[in-house]
């Protein structure tokens, strides 16, 4: 019996929720360095959000394991080691843009809970008295276009290159350093192509409606652009991010290889 779409979503929640509680302080970080205030040096300060953080990843990566496993495996009706390397990729895309209805709500009240310190419940208070519930759906396009291009990396292109690997002929690395060197491949290929998304998602996010500067994607990118320092910037605060990236990719994949590995043995 293999593990179904449903177990492969308790299995993203499990792995979402063990890589946020190692990897919140680089969120922080990231989010300081994109807005341009100061970086946290308290670090009880870093951990801000990480409630939050937790709630929303763990669905996240939830969603993302189980849409990818629900279109392998239901959809295209194959097992993982009949994907050919477009429909991995594929998969992993289409989990990705699914799981930005997520993300992005919750990424918004984080973004302003680090900025104003108050408690989780009293800041998503805040913002739907003063925004109003629509407000919610704020950054919603570019969070699409980051965890397609995040989750195509890690879930996708980890798998491919791995593989790829390790049936090169005349293989002379090791089952560790293919592994090595896939993670830090997908990880450098979803941080880096995703980032300027992230970017203008984090600036609309941080200043609401009060700034006409940032009130839709286009607007953001072309005052990016134009006004604070070229194409260049939207890369800002991408070392944070990339090396939270490279680690999840390492920490999610082992989470979930271990755990199918282990209820497959347990079903034999």
């Amino acid at each position: 019996m293999t593990v179904s779409p449903f177990e492969h979503t308790l299995i993203g929640a499990l792995s979402g929720s063990v890589e946020v509680v190692l990897m919140q302080p680089t969120v922080a970080i990231k989010n300081a360095l994109q807005e341009g205030r100061p970086v946290p040096m308290n670090p009880l300060h870093l951990y801000r959000g990480l409630p939050m953080n937790v709630v929303s990843m763990a669905p996240i990566t939830a969603s993302q394991f189980g849409a990818n496993r629900l279109f392998t495996q239901n959809i295209l009706r194959k097992n993982d080691a009949d994907l050919t390397s477009a429909e991995r990729f594929a998969g992993a895309a289409v989990a990705g843009a699914a799981s930005a209805f997520i993300a992005s709500p919750s990424e918004l009240v984080i973004i302003h809970q680090q900025k104003s310190g108050m408690t989780l419940s009293a800041q998503a208070s805040t913002i739907l008295k003063t925004e109003g519930l629509l407000a919610l759906r704020r950054g919603l396009l570019p969070a699409i276009g980051r965890e397609t291009l995040y989750a195509a990396g890690y879930l996708g292109l980890f798998p491919i290159l791995k593989k790829a690997l390790d049936e090169t002929d005349g293989q002379t690395l090791s089952s560790g350093a293919t592994t090595a060197i896939a993670g830090i491949t997908s990880g450098f290929f979803g941080a880096f192509c995703s980032h300027p998304f992230d970017t203008i998602k984090t600036k609309m996010q941080a200043n609401m409606y009060s700034n006409p500067k940032y009130a839709t994607l286009r607007s953001t990118f072309n005052n990016i652009y134009t006004h604070e320092g070229g194409i260049t910037q939207l890369w800002k605060g991408m070392l944070p991010r990339m090396f939270r990236i490279i680690c999840a990719t390492f920490i999610l994949n082992a989470v979930r290889t271990n755990v199918v590995n282990y209820l497959d043995d347990a079903r034999n």
